[in-house]
């Protein structure tokens, strides 16, 4: 068995105090084994960028609190590192590619300055040979020309060169995990398909592990070995990804896997997920879905929380239809 290098367990997350606070990451556990790359969906709202933040020690201060539970990174407890201590971590041993690559690189310095930061940081790199690396790294991500590159500032690039800065950047200490929160969302499909690419190449040659947030369930059938489903702040569902596509279970997954454009016969509306992902300040008291599940069949998926039920070797499900080995259509 491959070494477990991220095991987050009964994690939940709140923002606000007193009657103003929300719980945003509910009781979230799983296990992350060294080299794979495990997708995290979702619609908005549902706690996938919260639970990245939560790793990354990089939730506001003052508005949200770590309520309950463990970030084991290494064995060590991300839950209770100090800022000082995260300072060793971000960036060198766990990295983060935001969605937005124009508003996290910074317009008043130079592409080679930014990447060379954490490499002086954490490295210890200066002078030619920390310009050497840099280079080297924008290289690596398929950047042509990168002695151009080095020099240039972020509005000269286009966004996909940008996104290749993003990663360069991610990757430059060779970190242990890299988070990637939905970092194709604002390009074209050509650009995606590239950067997708250069991910999965990445993740082979240098066995960084990989946590891919996203709620494009294409971009996890290209990339991914595991998936997670969040709603509503909880796991509805774990499985490989095989297993996902083939098999699915949990109503709000199915509804999904039934959303995808290319499940849509011709000339008919696209299908949907009828009502809206709830406010976490108003969320159903049972299951999360329950008001929007069209298999609700009992008066304890509106008062009760399902577990994760374990229907076969490594797929759970957090439904009552599987509470005594039942199953639908």
């Amino acid at each position: 068995m491959d070494k477990q290098i991220l095991c987050i367990n009964n994690l939940s997350v709140s923002f606000g105090e007193g009657k103003d606070k929300v719980i945003a990451v509910d009781d979230v556990s799983f296990a992350f084994e060294n080299g794979r790359i495990l997708g995290i969906i979702g619609e908005s709202g549902c706690g996938k960028s919260t639970l990245a933040l939560s790793i990354m020690g990089l939730l506001p201060d003052k508005i949200s609190n770590i309520e309950n539970g463990e970030i084991l990174f290494n064995g060590n407890d991300l839950s209770k590192f100090t800022e000082k201590q995260f300072e060793y971590i971000r960036g060198n041993e766990i990295s983060m590619i935001f969605q937005e690559p124009m508003t996290s690189l910074n317009p008043v310095f130079k592409i080679g300055r930014q990447i060379a930061e954490p490499l002086k940081i954490h490295k210890s790199l200066y002078g030619r040979a920390l310009k050497e690396k840099v280079i080297e790294i924008l290289r690596a991500v398929h950047i042509p020309n990168p002695e151009k590159v080095y020099n240039s500032y972020p509005h000269n690039l286009s966004g996909g060169m940008r996104q290749r800065v993003m990663i360069a950047m991610a990757l430059s200490c060779e970190p242990e995990i890299l988070i990637a929160d939905e970092p194709t969302t604002a390009l074209d499909v050509t650009i995606q398909a590239q950067i997708l690419f250069l991910l999965k190449e990445l993740n082979n040659k240098v066995k960084t592990s990989i946590l891919f947030i996203t709620h494009d369930l294409s971009v996890v059938a290209e990339v991914c070995d595991e998936v997670m489903v969040l709603y509503g702040g909880k796991v509805v569902e774990q499985c490989n990804v095989y297993e996902l596509f083939d098999n699915a279970k949990h109503p709000y997954t199915l509804g999904l896997l039934d959303s995808q454009p290319h499940r849509c016969e011709s000339g008919k509306p696209l299908k949907s997920i009828e009502g809206i992902v709830p406010s976490l300040s108003d969320m159903p008291s049972g299951c999360r879905f329950s008001n929007r599940c069209s298999k609700k069949f009992c008066i304890k998926c509106e008062s009760d929380i399902p577990p994760l039920f374990n229907i076969r070797d490594n797929h759970k499900v957090a439904c009552w239809l599987y509470e005594e080995g039942k199953d639908f259509d």
